[in-house]
């Protein structure tokens, strides 16, 4: 199995920018009166909140913990 170049501090910083980006473009298209808003909300914003889990759980998955920790 071959290591992956990423550690996971660094995927769990990813997915929770991804995810607060996500949830900030939510409340704004929730206050913004227009029809573009449920767009906004319902691709733009869900969908950066599903990556953001998903890239959370992948690295649960597939990242190594950092080489600093003495375990």
């Amino acid at each position: 199995m071959k290591p992956s170049p990423f550690s996971m501090e660094k995927l769990f910083r990813i997915s929770s920018c991804l995810t607060i980006v996500g949830l900030v473009i939510e409340i704004i298209s929730l206050w913004w009166i227009h029809p573009l808003a449920f767009a906004l909300f319902a691709f733009v914003g869900a969908s950066l909140i599903g990556l953001g889990i998903l890239i959370y759980l992948a690295s649960l998955v597939f990242a190594t913990p950092s080489t600093g920790e003495n375990r």
